[in-house]
């Protein structure tokens, strides 16, 4: 059974989640009180409803009750980031993820009993002070304070060499979770468009490391930077 979202807010960062949801297989409902960003979005997700997030009477009428999770992804200000929020929790969606624009607006939230918190801003912040820190790493996530997953070209002296002659596990303490070749790219500032890559799979002690490859690794930063300092 395909899955089921509602996303309120077509900012940057809503927009290209309903894109990236529909794309990824998912019935989308993309609301917003703009229509222009309804008219840009409307072929491309399942529905597209230009409307007042805070009209409780329309929003009733959505069947939100049904979906999977609904997104509040409303960037300006955060007044109606929360009528909206306390709408959802009154007409019993079940799962409910905000965008945080603000300290008090997290504070809000959380007395709403909100859990499902979203602060991109801070994760983009985290990723790029790690490329600028590791300027070969191209992204990374962090698991905790000390593991994270890091993306890094393949460097040259690994070129046609497999995973058991380099042993990454035992000289950099690192883990390989797979290898990823490029295949799309996309502009900065494109609407849904995004580069696209191929994942080789699940990587054994024959696997061929060769130019062209992305590493993606399981580690600690400062195993990654020993391993590109290297």
């Amino acid at each position: 059974m395909r899955k089921k979202f509602c996303v309120i807010g077509l900012g940057y960062f809503g927009f290209h989640l309903a894109l990236r949801l529909s794309e990824l297989g998912a019935e989308v409902l993309a609301i917003d009180i703009r229509q222009e960003r309804i008219d840009e979005i409307s072929d491309r997700v399942t529905h597209a409803v230009c409307m007042n997030s805070t009209d409780e009477r329309t929003l009733r009428s959505l069947g939100l009750q049904e979906m999977d999770a609904v997104i509040v992804a409303i960037g300006e200000g955060f007044e109606s980031s929360v009528l909206t929020t306390a709408i959802l929790q009154e007409i019993g969606v079940k799962t409910i993820f905000n965008r945080v624009t603000s300290p008090i607006h997290e504070r809000l939230l959380k007395l709403m009993n909100v859990t499902g918190l979203l602060l991109p801003e801070v994760e983009a912040a985290e990723q790029f002070a790690t490329r600028l820190m590791l300027p070969g790493v191209l992204q990374s996530f962090l698991i905790s304070e000390e593991y994270g997953i890091f993306e890094i070209p393949t460097p040259e002296k690994f070129y046609n060499k497999t995973l058991s002659q380099l042993d990454l596990r035992k000289k950099y303490n690192l883990n390989l979770i797979t290898l990823k070749t490029f295949k799309r790219s996309g502009g900065l500032l494109t609407l849904g468009e995004h580069e696209e890559y191929e994942v080789l799979g699940v990587p054994t002690g024959e696997t061929i490391f060769s130019e062209g490859t992305i590493m993606v690794l399981f580690g600690k930063e400062s195993d990654v930077r020993n391993l590109l300092m290297d």
